[in-house]
């Protein structure tokens, strides 16, 4: 469970650094794209600084996730019964009759 844990931050770590690479707002023609004055260039622009903003969401989402695993990992280190038992999923039954 501890070894799953951490290689599930060091995936997330992973994915990070590749976004960070990545600029997909650099794809979209900047400036006036070559229709000076047209109602469309402040549109682009936002639609790149969205962009831009989603991609450094995603980047820190990653990172909390990647820092989140590795203090999981500490947490952990040495007790795989109590990982296993406290990040075990609850079944519950449906069996019986229901509330009133």
């Amino acid at each position: 469970m501890i070894d799953k844990i951490k290689h599930t931050g060091e995936a997330a770590e992973r994915v990070a650094r590749g976004l960070q690479g990545v600029d997909c707002s650099a794809t979209l023609p900047g400036g006036d794209a070559g229709m000076p004055g047209a109602r469309s260039v402040p549109k682009l622009a936002a639609v790149i600084e969205a962009w831009r903003g989603r991609e450094r969401g995603f980047v820190g989402t990653l990172d909390e996730h990647s820092v989140n695993m590795a203090k999981a990992v500490r947490l952990y280190s040495g007790n795989e019964e109590v990982a296993a038992h406290d990040l075990s999923v609850k079944v519950s039954t449906t069996a019986g009759p229901r509330p009133s």
